[in-house]
């Protein structure tokens, strides 16, 4: 007995479905993984306070995990890491690491600095497209 051509359009559409379906948890467990991680260390050098090592390089569309250690032993004991594009602004007390999460979702040349205090060297997060 023949399957009645609805049916065969019925069984499509959901074999489709689930194939999407199942691309869509595939994708996302792909998404969690591909966080790069990067630590930056606050240090005073020749008298100018700094993040270390700069620049950082990412793809646009890529998790960005950043975390911050303040190691300037000089007051105040707080200092701060802002990427104004990204809405990242932290406050990274003396020995109390800080870390932030974004998407790079825009390309381009942006500065992370401390918003806390000027003049301080800022360094750049640099986004590929």
């Amino acid at each position: 007995m023949a399957i009645p051509l609805n049916w065969r359009i019925a069984g499509l559409g959901l074999g489709l479905l689930l194939a999407l379906l199942g691309g869509v948890k595939v994708s996302q467990v792909k998404a969690q993984q591909a966080v790069r991680e990067f630590t930056l260390v606050n240090i005073k050098y020749e008298g100018s306070n700094v993040w270390v090592p700069g620049p950082i390089v990412v793809k646009k569309g890529e998790r960005v995990r950043i975390r911050a250690i303040n190691n300037v032993k000089d007051d105040p004991a707080e200092h701060g890491l802002a990427i104004d594009e990204f809405g990242v602004k932290l406050v990274v007390n003396r020995g109390k690491p800080e870390s932030v999460e974004f998407v790079a979702d825009k390309a381009g040349i942006f500065r992370l600095w401390c918003h806390l205090h000027l003049p301080h060297v800022a360094t750049q997060i640099i986004v590929l497209e």
